[in-house]
């Protein structure tokens, strides 16, 4: 069950990136995506310092800092559009490597 929470979550970031970087929207819903990605971002690391998946508590530590809403980072819009890709083809990336990470647990423990 964790594990579709967390997909589903991922899912849900990707989406709210990828709406940010193909649509105009209002300034508040950059705000929302800022919060989203972070408090996400802070969840994974959690998880993936659980995991001992040090490049995935970087990689979601670097995205929380970049996203936060506190002390903002501003760039060119055309910029955030970029990163707004490139942290979704990475999430989606990850969704990818837990699926793949799990498939080898499952077949470990049929084995054992």
């Amino acid at each position: 069950m964790n594990k579709l929470i967390d997909t589903l979550l991922k899912l849900g970031v990707i989406v709210v990136l990828i709406i940010s970087a193909t649509t105009k929207q209002q300034y508040s819903y950059y705000t929302f995506v800022r919060w989203v990605v972070l408090a996400s971002s802070v969840y994974f690391v959690y998880k993936s310092y659980e995991r001992k998946q040090m490049g995935l508590v970087i990689y979601f530590a670097i995205t929380a800092i970049l996203f936060n809403p506190f002390k903002p980072f501003w760039f060119q819009k055309e910029t955030w559009h970029l990163i707004d890709y490139i942290i979704a083809i990475i999430t989606l990336g990850t969704i990818y490597f837990d699926w793949k990470l799990n498939e080898q647990n499952t077949s470990n423990v049929k084995e054992s």
